[in-house]
């Protein structure tokens, strides 16, 4: 395999480094200041890949399972030789520390495993008896675009990119046009490994996104995004009734009891809040501490993030625990949040409304004590450093106002008592919930959202069936006699 250029980025369209006309860049968000130049797909572009995958899926869908498996093994080890240039990559796009990168890169390389080392999906007999053998065998779907977001661009677009492969699709993927170079990277670096058109990567403008929604030789659309873009997705793919995959925003709560110990607790729901400066679809974004412990668990969260160093990232600098927001349009929606709690009077236990700062994306995190229960903070998802933290008594109450929202994403429960941990947990009206643990996603574990949070789910080996489109055979032993 040749040595790839990490400042130079193309499209990948039928097993070709592919550039293009028009041109756009990143911005770095610890500087604010321009990355490289990738191109974006015109139609044409678009309409040549689509073309690659249906010639490359007749035969890629006919593979063995083991040779499939063998190939996403080839594609980990790739990852794996170029896991420090990958994480340099991701900190510069996304602006998350260095470390955070790297832990992304394992990640991202953990789908690969994960995916590589599941067994095919067997057929299933349903009647085998003297007259009739019916079973049902599971088909890949067709041509998936994976349309991934920019906080974890590269590992949530390996979800996406490992479940695909292995049971037979042929899958586009788009990055978002704000994080497009670690995806462009990755599918650059494993080319080799597959047949043209059964893995290509493509960037594009705001109009990509529709285009694949509505393209008819697209079979499926997995997205990962805000509950606004969904929304328009699903309304989009309609028209061709694309199959769908969703995995939207929430508001997820975290309820600590009162028997948990402050010190070893609340510097962990801390991290659950604030990891990747906020910009976590299952982060802990409602934190409900019961009022026995209140005073001093807050009095800890605070002291603890007051201990981290939250600085550019850009330097590659070890120790730093927060970057920047990624972008201009998300710093813009995480100040309108601390500005609503400033002209609400709210307690900043942690943290100001930040300075407009011509330099970097910066949020210095913040807490905010007993808010209204109707109030922004509360009900709104900031996906960014502010966390508010309030008071509970009653059990049923906690749990009341813990779904009182339209999404249903994740949550979590701490308790030293596990048996009412798993009671609390049972009512939380959400697709994860974490016992006694922050929100750590595993690619073992299927993840789906409730109410607005979603349809349908990923990951797991649940996940390889969203790929698949079942076929019933009925088979009868011998011919049927019609009566004369």
């Amino acid at each position: 395999m040749p040595s790839a250029d990490f400042e130079r980025f193309s499209n990948i369209i039928g097993g070709q480094l592919r550039r293009g006309q028009q041109v756009h860049h990143g911005i770095d968000p610890s500087t604010r200041k321009p990355l490289w130049d990738v191109p974006i797909a015109a139609q044409s572009d678009l309409d040549e890949a689509i073309l690659s995958s249906k010639n490359a899926f007749a035969s890629w869908s006919r593979t063995s399972w083991e040779s499939r498996q063998e190939k996403l093994l080839q594609a980990r080890d790739v990852l794996s030789e170029n896991k420090a240039k990958m994480a340099e990559l991701l900190t510069k796009e996304v602006g998350k520390p260095i470390q955070l990168a790297h832990l992304e890169v394992e990640h991202a390389i953990n789908f690969l495993e994960f995916n590589a080392k599941q067994p095919p999906l067997e057929e299933k007999v349903i009647q085998d008896d003297d007259g009739l053998k019916l079973t049902m065998v599971q088909k890949p779907i067709g041509i998936v675009a994976a349309i991934c977001p920019w906080n974890f661009p590269l590992v949530l677009a390996m979800g996406k990119i490992a479940a695909s492969l292995v049971t037979g699709n042929c899958v586009i993927v788009k990055p978002s046009p704000f994080t497009p170079y670690s995806v462009l990277k990755f599918a650059e670096l494993v080319q080799h490994i597959f047949p043209p058109g059964v893995f290509q990567a493509i960037n594009g403008g705001d109009d990509l996104g529709p285009r694949l929604c509505t393209h008819p030789d697209i079979d499926k659309i997995s997205f990962t995004g805000s509950t606004a873009t969904g929304k328009k997705i699903m309304s989009a793919c309609a028209a061709t009734l694309k199959n769908v995959t969703l995995e939207l925003g929430g508001n997820n709560a975290s309820i600590i009891c009162p028997d948990v110990d402050p010190k070893i607790v609340a510097p962990q729901v801390a991290v659950g809040s604030f990891f990747n400066s906020g910009q976590l679809c299952v982060a802990s974004k409602r934190v409900y501490v019961h009022e026995d412990i209140y005073d001093e668990f807050l009095a800890v969260m605070v002291e603890t993030v007051k201990q981290w160093k939250v600085e550019p990232t850009s330097d590659m600098q070890q120790g730093i625990m927060l970057g920047p927001v990624q972008n201009q349009m998300q710093y813009d929606i995480v100040r309108k949040f601390f500005l609503d709690s400033a002209s609400g009077n709210h307690n900043f236990v942690l943290g100001s409304t930040p300075e407009e700062s011509p330099e970097n994306f910066i949020v210095k995190p913040a807490i905010v004590s007993n808010p209204p229960d109707e109030s922004l903070v509360v009900t709104g998802e900031a996906f960014g450093p502010i966390v508010p933290v309030m008071k509970w008594k009653d059990e049923d109450e906690v749990i009341r106002r813990a779904n009182d929202t339209l999404t249903g994403l994740g949550g979590a429960v701490w308790s030293d008592d596990l048996v009412r941990a798993r009671r609390i947990a049972d009512q939380i009206e959400a697709g994860t919930i974490w016992i006694n643990s922050f929100e750590k996603p595993l690619p073992q574990a299927h993840l789906s959202g409730y109410k607005q949070s979603g349809v349908g789910g990923e990951w797991g080996r649940e996940g390889l069936m969203v790929y698949c489109k079942p076929q019933v055979v009925h088979c009868y032993k011998a011919p049927v006699v019609v009566p004369k």
